[in-house]
């Protein structure tokens, strides 16, 4: 949390000025060469729409978010500490963990977009990733206009094939000041540590107080699955690539006291050179909410049902991405879906599934459960690129173990993984 917010504040009205300066001239207009995005370069971006609004640092490579209420007022929903920089997504190429921000040593640019902001990172030679953050383009419904979609990409630079891993670190300041950390669709209320190794229950995870509250929508509709959602301490969410969770332990530790945060982990992403990956979740923000379940809360499963119907779009100017985690399947209650449709459409998809399978090679048929461990690709592509900085490369072996890895990648692309 914040220890001087007067000095914060005052540093991010200079910010502002500098933000408003920035954006009273933008860049041409460029379009990614990845993801189909047009956008233009900005040093900052700094848009409030309804009640939220959105920072972007270009040089720390760093975002912020706001309540704002009906009197202009502005709530940090994440810790404003060193420019919010203690919130970020990290990146691990292989065996190695870049964190995408200032301190980690990665260049970023942000961007303004018609749809939101971003904020671009380029790893030379290894990877480029994107945050988008986009609000919604229209909304049909009574649900509240106040929720971002994020989508991250992720683009193999590489010569070769990689294993790419992502992670998002959000300091959380709102639950620490209520008493009560967090709750989840779920669970009303978190005071100590945990892990959830799946969300299909939970859905999403909110910290709140009697001012504001943000959520985390991790479940449901296009939204890619997390493979672990950690609620902990700061230091604990940053010190391993899945952070560790001592349940029914406080969200104190030795350096800091009531400090939690929430930590996301997606599924490794196996991507070819200049391969894109793309993983997609929703921020859902409140304010003046007195209390939470009765005052004005933030969207969630009212939300996913919306964007199921139809009520809800955002913009889809990117280019569709090359390979691509499979969302959850959601199965709304809708009046315009009839039981019969619904069947149609799951037979529908177990036959195409089905004919993926059929159309496997007959290398990636034959891949066994042992070659697709993550420790044994990881090994597979670090031998790879032993041979291939050695002085004496052995053609023939390189080539067999270039098509084992094309062979596994394929058969991993077929179980949606």
């Amino acid at each position: 949390m914040d220890n001087d917010e007067t000095l914060l504040a005052a540093m991010e009205e200079g910010g502002d000025e500098a933000s408003a300066a920035a954006g009273a001239s933008p860049a041409p207009a460029a379009v990614d060469e990845y993801t189909g995005w047009s956008y233009a370069p900005v040093s900052k971006y700094d848009e409030t729409r309804s009640c939220v609004r959105l920072t972007l640092n270009g040089r720390r490579g760093a975002f912020g978010l706001y309540a704002v209420s009906p009197n202009g007022k502005r709530i940090p929903l994440l810790s404003r500490y060193d420019g919010f920089s203690r919130s970020y997504f990290t990146l691990r190429v292989g065996r190695k963990e870049y964190k995408l921000k200032y301190a980690g040593g990665v260049k970023s640019e942000a961007r303004s977009t018609a749809s939101g902001g971003q904020l671009a990172y380029t790893i030379p030679k290894k990877a480029y990733f994107v945050a988008d953050f986009s609000f919604p383009e229209t909304n049909t419904t009574e649900v509240s206009d106040d929720v971002l979609r994020v989508t991250l990409y992720t683009v193999n630079l590489g010569t070769t094939p990689q294993v790419f891993s992502v992670k998002g670190i959000f300091d959380t300041v709102l639950g620490e000041t209520s008493g009560k950390h967090f709750f989840t669709g779920d669970k009303e209320d978190i005071k100590t540590q945990l892990q959830f190794p799946d969300m299909s229950t939970d859905k999403w995870v909110c910290s709140s107080n009697d001012k504001a509250a943000i959520e985390f929508l991790l479940q449901g509709g296009d939204i890619t699955r997390p493979q672990y959602v950690t609620l902990s301490t700061m230091d604990s969410l940053e010190a391993s690539w899945v952070p560790s969770a001592l349940e029914s332990k406080s969200f104190s530790s030795s350096r800091s006291y009531n400090d939690s945060g929430v930590a996301v982990n997606w599924a490794p992403l196996y991507l070819q050179p200049q391969e894109m990956g793309t993983i997609t979740f929703y921020i859902s923000i409140a304010e003046g909410v007195v209390p939470i379940y009765a005052g004005r809360k933030p969207a969630n499963q009212e939300f996913l049902d919306a964007m199921a119907s139809g009520g809800y779009s955002y913009s889809t100017v990117s280019a569709p991405p090359a390979q691509e985690q499979a969302p959850e399947q959601e199965v709304q209650d809708a009046a315009d879906h009839s039981a019969e449709a619904t069947a149609g459409t799951a037979a529908g998809t177990a036959a195409a599934a089905e004919e993926v399978r059929h159309e496997l090679s007959p290398a990636a048929q034959a891949v066994t459960e042992e070659q697709l461990d993550p420790e044994y690709i990881q090994n597979l592509i670090d031998y790879i690129e032993s041979i291939q900085s050695g002085e004496d490369i052995d053609e023939e072996e390189l080539r067999s173990l270039n098509e084992e890895l094309d062979a596994i990648f394929e058969k991993l692309r077929s179980m949606g993984n």
